[in-house]
């Protein structure tokens, strides 16, 4: 039997995925956390054979309470389960060395069987191919080792909006009444500006979205002609 932790800060998500596995015989949920810290602590109290973990989760994200799990445990079997599967998320997922990830839209079998691949060492990624994958992994590290307006660029345009609302000083329950967006859509964009930049906390995409804002306005002062009264 395959012995699942699982972890997402939604509780009725959590149930959805235990009522799915509830009457399979190779799979059992031993445990369940609702944050990247509490799920870092489970896994050493329980060592299951697969972590089921959302992407976005407080306090300590997916990925890196992954990190965390490895570091000490390099045997760990991560198979991550989210709304976003975009080649950003899948490159961070292969970057902390988790064995997969897999939409949260997914049936039954296909989640099976993904639990089941990752426990015996493969990856699961839906619909990639090995090709694929490392192809993802060089542009992104190219776009990582790449630095000023060359990493911005690489940001969507809704992902500039939140980054200029974030230096305007504006809470994620602000910029997401701004924007007309959930909250939780407001954390995943954060958490994407956050990996693209590099930047590993909060505080300091806060620093380095006002410090873009005060550069902006200053080109802007610079590039206005001088008129002497």
């Amino acid at each position: 039997m395959i012995r699942v932790l699982l972890a997402d800060d939604h509780s009725l998500f959590r149930d959805g995925i235990k009522s799915l596995l509830n009457n399979e015989k190779e799979v059992a949920i031993i445990g369940e956390a609702e944050d990247g810290k509490g799920l870092v602590r489970k896994y050493f109290e329980l060592k299951p054979d697969v972590v089921v973990t959302d992407i976005s989760m407080p306090n300590t994200s997916g990925p890196e309470a992954a990190k965390k799990i490895l570091n000490k445990d390099e045997k760990a079997k991560i198979l991550f389960l989210s709304q976003y599967t975009e080649d950003n998320y899948i490159y961070e997922v292969l970057k902390c060395k988790a064995f997969g990830l897999i939409g949260k839209n997914i049936v039954k079998n296909e989640l099976l069987l993904a639990i089941d691949s990752v426990s015996i060492g493969k990856y699961y990624f839906v619909g990639k191919t090995d090709e694929e994958l490392r192809a993802i992994l060089t542009r992104f590290d190219n776009i990582r080792d790449k630095k000023g307006d060359v990493v911005l660029d690489s940001l969507t345009s809704r992902e500039n909006e939140v980054l200029r609302a974030i230096g305007d000083g504006l809470t994620r329950d602000e910029i997401a009444g701004k924007l007309k967006i959930k909250v939780r859509t407001i954390d995943a964009h954060r958490y994407t500006i956050m990996f693209k930049l590099g930047v590993k906390r909060l505080p300091e995409l806060i620093k380095f979205a006002m410090d873009l804002k005060i550069k902006n306005e200053r080109e802007i002062l610079e590039s206005q002609p001088f008129v002497e009264n």
